[in-house]
């Protein structure tokens, strides 16, 4: 079972999330690069993890477990607590030729601050 919200504009989705109180993961499900960059951006500060045309999933148990906000909140020592949720967000996605388009668009084109292979010295 999943839930589904309809919404007039984008900025629902993303005001919601802005004010929820827990944040592990969002999908974005789409095919239009821009599209996708502009969620890419916001989303990455609220949640721990995106997934691109895929749904939400545990991810490799070599990943570290993170979260956003109160997500996890008693269940890790203070010191795990503080190393895990520092670690900067995943971009996920299923590996298909279509994504690969996708993901590939919106590094090419810099549409994303975050996906991007840009060096910051």
């Amino acid at each position: 079972m999943i839930p589904v919200v309809p919404f007039d504009s984008i900025n629902e989705p993303l005001e919601y999330q802005i004010h929820a109180s827990h944040g592990m993961q969002v999908s974005i499900f789409s095919e239009d690069p821009l599209e996708v960059a502009r969620l890419i951006d916001p989303f990455v500060n609220l949640v721990s993890r995106v997934n691109i045309n895929c749904q939400a999933q545990r991810g490799p148990d070599v990943f570290p477990f993170t979260g956003r906000k109160d997500s996890a909140e008693g269940t890790l020592s203070v010191f795990d607590a503080l190393r895990s949720f520092s670690i900067r967000s995943l971009v996920a996605a299923k590996l298909t030729e279509s994504n690969k388009t996708l993901l590939n668009t919106i590094v090419r084109d810099h549409d994303s601050g975050f996906l991007s292979t840009d060096y910051i010295f």
